[in-house]
């Protein structure tokens, strides 16, 4: 019984922190969104593309090797990169 009780309170806890993380990330995509914003104001003010296939084949290589180096799963890493440039060209399209 009290082995359980101690299971179910760590259980709490962990999800407590993963709350804690999943707070963090939504403010990171937040402050990237605005970033993002006032890329693509730049862009449109010196009249470049919104869409730079040659940076989007950069970030995907930077994203694969940093997630190799942190033993994170790639396709989830790349998968996540792309939704979050999708959304920059959204925003940007938008401006």
């Amino acid at each position: 019984m009290i082995k359980q009780k101690r299971a179910i309170e760590t259980l709490k806890n962990l999800r407590k922190k993963l709350d804690k993380i999943n707070a963090e990330l939504i403010d990171l995509i937040a402050k990237r969104q605005r970033i993002v914003a006032r890329v693509g104001k730049i862009k449109k003010k010196l009249g470049l593309p919104i869409v730079d296939k040659k940076r989007e084949g950069e970030i995907f290589k930077t994203i694969e090797a940093l997630a190799a180096r942190r033993e994170v799963n790639v396709g989830l890493a790349k998968k996540i990169i792309k939704l979050l440039i999708e959304d920059a060209k959204r925003i940007q399209k938008s401006l």
